[in-house]
């Protein structure tokens, strides 16, 4: 039957709607069908955002799809998936250091173009170290929202109870104050890290060495020559291993930060040089044991001065991700100052990398913890201020370095070598290493 040529117009109209309904749906969600997937670690940061992040699905219609490991698994897998360029995983959760090694592989994927296109983002308002941690080869490829650095955590009232109104400003120092503390029956003093990586006993490690005065190299760029047993590394793991072994909870030998946040939430030591931003685990208030007698300072330093830890860590996507704009339009989410902001004053994340957070009087209110023993946020401020910016080797080797310095240290504390022997022997094998890589010949 012919249609009259009103009702052809009238139908042609609505198919028109139609399209412009749909393409308009499109525009409001402009991700809808996909699915992103998230491999990133075990802590507050990600539950946070996990929690939130039902308010970007409805934004844009993407499906975000988290799993979740234990740090050092976390690291491992990540390692696999991005080695092999694997698609599995859109979203990577990568510490800084790392950065070099994915990136001159070519496995992650720039995020210039989309911080450039995101209204509002505002790069400028982030902790300048943080975001040049995350560059490599002048692009930006990820994003920081974990400025990580250590304090020394310590309890007023102990250390009164034994002659000492302040935290040790160097290492030799609070070897003094432990062996005081112990001759006085307060034992154990401290907790530390003693799991063989680069992300546990390395990371306290390389505070120690580098305030005796050593380094990793003999001069970074210019001279890449490995000086891991020089006479300064030798002294740093002698501290290193007098305080775990004499100073430290059972079990150090293979402690990660999970140990030494619980060793002092419960009031179990005197002190605990550890991560900044785990001080909001530390003063849980429903299982805090050390509410209103902790104090906060910098971590102590040496001969060569104090050298703070300091990294960043963040999201990162995958070169082989098949849906790169809309990951990185998730991280960008995550990052953003509305999100940040709502996360720290909403829990006890606090290790923000936007510097208009730190400058906000609710985050100060919230997170300023102050017992009289020294102010948390002005500790925070300094340790970062302190931290060396190439307190890890920004090269793609550096995680097996570290890790090989890891086992080293672990070779000392267990007593199978001397501090010398062991790094004699690290230094021959990261010689071999730099030289595979055309550092030194």
């Amino acid at each position: 039957m012919r249609i009259p040529t009103t009702a052809r117009l009238l139908a042609a109209v609505g198919v028109l709607a139609g399209l412009a309904a749909t393409t308009a749906l499109a525009q409001d969600k402009p991700y809808e069908g996909v699915t992103l997937r998230v491999l990133s670690t075990q802590q507050p940061w990600d539950a946070e955002i996990e929690k939130r992040v039902a308010s970007f699905e409805e934004e844009t219609g993407a499906d975000v799809q988290f799993d979740l490991y234990a740090f050092g698994q976390a690291v491992q897998k990540i390692g696999v998936e991005l080695s092999t360029g694997s698609p599995a995983y859109d979203v990577f959760f990568l510490e800084a250091s790392d950065v070099p090694r994915y990136a001159a592989a070519g496995r992650l994927a720039p995020f210039d173009d989309a911080i450039a296109a995101r209204e509002g983002f505002d790069g400028a308002d982030f902790i300048p170290t943080t975001l040049e941690a995350f560059k490599y080869d002048g692009k930006q490829m990820g994003v920081p929202y974990f400025a990580a650095t250590q304090l020394n955590y310590w309890r007023g009232p102990v250390l009164a109870e034994a002659g000492f109104d302040k935290a040790p400003e160097t290492f030799e120092e609070m070897l003094s104050i432990c062996k005081a503390l112990k001759e006085k029956g307060i034992a154990p003093c401290t907790a530390l890290r003693g799991k063989p990586n680069t992300s546990e006993n390395v990371w306290y490690w390389t505070q120690i060495m580098l305030a005796q005065g050593g380094h990793w190299v003999k001069d970074y760029p210019k001279d890449m020559t490995p000086t891991l047993n020089s006479p300064e590394a030798v002294r740093a793991t002698e501290i290193y291993a007098e305080l775990l072994n004499d100073h430290s909870i059972p079990g150090s030998v293979s402690a990660g930060y999970d140990e030494v946040v619980v060793a002092m939430q419960q009031g179990n030591i005197a002190m605990a040089i550890e991560g900044a931003p785990l001080a909001g685990r530390i003063l849980d208030p429903e299982l805090s044991k050390v509410q209103g007698e902790l104090g906060f300072a910098p971590p102590p330093g040496g001969p060569a001065g104090r050298f703070a830890p300091f990294n960043a860590q963040g999201w990162a996507v995958g070169a082989s991700s098949k849906n790169a704009e809309a990951a990185q339009a998730f991280v960008l989410w995550a990052t953003s100052k509305e999100t940040v902001t709502d996360v720290t004053l909403n829990s006890s994340f606090l290790a923000v990398t936007r510097q208009s957070v730190w400058n906000d009087p609710a985050f100060t209110e919230k997170h300023g913890y102050d017992f009289g023993y020294g102010e948390f946020t002005k500790a925070y401020a300094q340790a970062l201020a302190d931290g060396d910016p190439i307190y890890r080797l920004p090269i793609p080797e550096f995680r097996a370095v570290g890790d090989r310095v890891g086992l080293a240290l672990q070779e000392v504390v267990t007593g199978r070598r001397s501090a010398q022997d062991a790094l004699d022997a690290a230094q021959a094998d990261t010689e071999r290493m730099f030289r595979r890589a055309g550092y030194i010949d």
